[in-house]
């Protein structure tokens, strides 16, 4: 659909709605208002209200996740306090950066400091985990250390996806999405009672968004991306305490190339310089910075990303007792990608690459359980078993030359395992303490394929929490608490460093937490605030180290930091049709300490820092070695305001059916795109603006929506890293956002 039909149907969609309104046959009831509806989570891996669990935690239903217009993890960081979501340097929205809190940063070679589980099961992968959402039961983002009830330790806390399990009743839904810039989504499931202990949920998505930045040189829209996912669950209850959960999933994700602009270029960097010694003769100039917004003067190179992602699941869930249960959660996935990248972003050969990477992972998880509402005191106790194999074959080309690997291909199996416990007692009716423990074991042994032996490290650590909650009335809730976050550390294989690898070390995260969960005027208003200060050592982070032919991308330690914060989320039931809801925060984070990184510019370009082959002198000053992080960097993805607004209305019509008109702004602060000084993007603050309007028929089997996302067309970056800062690609790239999009949804429920 061009924009033009998109924009008629748009409002076709609209005055069809509103005419329903106008033929209503029955008067509204009154405007009355009513009360806020439960919100339950399993933060503490058990369900419980939100307003009673001492956790800073945000959930979004499957039907707030569509009121909002949400298709994907990357929509979900505009809504949710502190949390930053946007693409990992040089790759776009390839692979996405999750940063909570401010910590998140990009270090390639170590575990996600903010995990993402998906029905329990830790998702391991860097590349295309910016997940697409599709029969969803609700999504949970928590803040803060997860370490005392979560099988895989998160330094900055996790986000859980958790999908709709079988039931025993016929039934599913089919969705028809339609838009422009191509966008055309189908997806669906279908829920089978098989006999009084048997159920089938069966549910697929076929998405299709098209690309929004020109490139001028193929005159193709770059950005387009493609995804297949399939998922069987099985739920099997042959005794009443014997619960058997399969699931088996499958993603196939396919794009055309990075959503890219070049902003500047530098004709002196590095490898500018490598690529004339390779056969590039043409210069790099201003021709090549991009013309006008959503525009890319091309790639010469090939440009694309490949994802296949297969993963089976086996839940077992026995209660022992009435209070006391125990699971155990089994999994193995595999996942297999092919990033290729133009890593100049220009019609130019001056480098590029592809790496295709190969993991699997086994994880195996046994928690006990014991929630009593009788008891004082309730407690979980777990183990966990994580082993992953991970192959990464990465071939660079320098100017005219073919692909190769001058650092060799990397290796990296780790084997770790954790014991962890957590328990509550109630001091009194209205004052209960928590104490909880992780010990974490994990080696890391890496190694260059079939070239050198593997280099083996091994990382404990113990980490503690402890908090106070306070119930000064059923709705109202104070909270205190400590807790200890902790990320192993590990080794870069590489074969142009030092024996071949450079180790990197572990880093530890004290948080302290104070909140409120208060609820007024007969739970019509909800009010959650938190303030927290964090102490950050031994940051790990991707920095770029020079060598004598190259230049090489690996994990290190960048130093300490501190960080404080204020969150605020709220909702309010303002009258029986009308709801508003917002959020703020604010975030104060810098270094404390920063170790003795350096970077190098070459002010008379890379040839010139050469030695001349007949007299083997060197261009005076044409090398200039500067600090690549101060005290004064700002961290990565760490905005220091956000902030929405949104509203909801619901208009009663005819025989049950209604309108649903909903508005939402999300505003975010300007925050870098990088750690370091040498290949960081200042990304300006935007602020974007959503719109939906649906009619629900009759009993709700059927609906249509109009909606728009970025209603306002505001042009904002999610990403970007730059390469024209001395001795890099020479060019500095910014990761586009998605321009304004319109269209309907047509919705079947049986």
């Amino acid at each position: 659909m061009n924009d033009a039909c998109l924009k008629s149907l748009f409002c076709g969609v609209a005055v069809t709605v509103m005419a329903a309104a106008a033929v209503k046959a029955e008067e509204a009831p009154a405007n009355t208002a009513r009360q806020l509806e439960e919100v339950v989570v399993t933060a503490t891996r058990v369900e419980t209200n939100l307003q009673k669990t001492p956790i800073a935690a945000t959930a979004f239903s499957e039907q707030a996740l569509k009121e909002r217009n949400i298709t994907s993890l990357l929509d979900v960081s505009e809504y949710v306090p502190d949390l930053s979501i946007g693409s990992r340097s040089g790759t776009s929205t390839a692979n996405g950066v999750v940063a909570i809190r401010g910590m998140g940063v990009d270090a390639s070679a170590s575990s996600a400091a903010v995990g993402i589980y998906v029905d329990e099961v830790y998702l391991p992968a860097n590349v295309g985990n910016l997940l697409g959402l599709f029969d969803v039961n609700r999504i949970e983002v928590l803040r803060g250390p997860q370490g005392t009830l979560f099988g895989r330790n998160t330094i900055a806390g996790a986000i859980q996806y958790i999908t709709n399990p079988p039931d025993h009743h016929f039934g599913g839904y089919l969705d028809f999405t339609g838009g422009n810039q191509s966008r055309t989504d189908i997806q669906g499931a279908l829920n089978l009672p098989l006999g009084d202990t048997l159920a089938v949920r069966i549910s697929g998505a076929a998405t299709n968004h098209g690309g929004y930045v020109h490139d001028l040189l193929t005159n193709t829209e770059r950005g387009a991306d493609r995804t297949r996912d399939a998922r069987l669950r099985v739920r099997w209850i042959p005794t009443d305490r014997l619960t058997i959960d399969l699931k088996g999933e499958y993603v196939r994700e396919r794009t055309n190339g990075r959503a890219v602009e070049v902003s500047a270029v530098n004709p002196l960097s590095e490898f500018v310089g490598l690529a004339q010694l390779f056969g590039e003769t043409r210069p790099l100039t201003s021709a090549y910075i991009s013309p006008a917004p959503y525009t890319n003067v091309g790639f010469n190179a090939p440009d694309y990303f490949r994802f296949d992602y297969s993963e089976g699941q086996v839940v077992l869930s026995y209660r022992l007792t009435d209070d006391i249960n125990l699971k155990s959660i089994s999994a193995y996935s595999f996942t297999r990608s092919v990033l290729a990248q133009d890593f100049d972003n220009t019609p130019l050969s001056i480098l590029a690459g592809n790496l295709r990477e190969h993991l699997g992972l086994f994880t195996q998880e046994v928690q006990v359980s014991r929630q009593s509402s009788s008891d004082r005191l309730r407690w979980t106790a777990g183990g966990y078993f994580y082993d992953s194999r991970d192959r990464q074959l990465q071939d660079i080309a320098l100017g005219l030359g073919p692909f190769g690997s001058p650092y060799g291909y990397q290796a990296t199996d780790i084997t770790s395992w954790a014991l962890y416990g957590q328990a509550s007692y109630d001091l009194t009716s209205r004052l209960s303490a928590t104490a909880g423990v992780r010990y974490s074991s994990e080696r890391n042994s890496s190694f260059l394929v079939g070239s050198t032996p593997p280099v083996r490290k091994t990382f404990t650590n113990t980490s503690p929490y402890a908090g106070l909650n306070y119930n000064l009335t059923s709705d109202v809730m104070f909270y205190v608490k400590a807790s200890e976050g902790f990320r192993a550390g590990g080794v870069v294989p590489n074969g142009a460093l030092p024996g071949n690898g450079l180790a990197f070390a572990p880093e530890t995260a004290w948080t302290y937490e104070a909140g409120a969960r208060l609820q007024f005027l007969d739970r019509r208003l909800r009010v959650n605030p938190t303030v927290f200060f964090t102490d950050w050592k031994n940051i790990q982070f991707n920095t770029l180290i020079p060598t004598p032919t190259t230049v090489v991308a690996a994990t290190q330690n960048a130093g300490n930091a501190h960080i404080k914060g204020f969150e605020l989320e709220s909702q309010f039931a303002a009258t029986d049709r009308l709801t508003l809801t917002g959020s703020f925060s604010y975030l104060d984070g810098h270094y404390t300490h920063v170790g003795n990184l350096t970077r190098t510019e070459f002010p008379f370009g890379f040839l010139a820092s050469l030695p001349n082959p007949v007299t083997g002198q060197v261009l005076p000053g044409s090398v200039v070695v500067l600090p690549n992080i101060t005290l004064d960097t700002p961290l990565q993805r760490a905005p220091s305001f956000k902030y929405t607004v949104g509203a909801r209305y619901s208009y009663p019509l005819r025989a049950g059916s209604k309108l649903e008109i909903g508005l939402d702004y999300a505003w975010t602060d300007k925050q870098s795109s990088a750690v370091t000084i040498a290949d960081s993007v200042e990304l300006p603050s935007y602020g974007l603006l959503n719109a939906r309007l649906q009619y629900d028929a009759p009993g709700g089997h059927w609906s249509l929506a109009a909606y728009a996302t970025n209603l306002t067309d505001k042009y904002y970056l999610v990403g970007g890293v730059d390469f024209a800062k001395g001795y890099t690609a020479g060019t500095r790239e910014l990761d586009i956002g998605r321009p304004r999009e319109v269209g309907v949804e047509l919705s079947a429920r049986f």
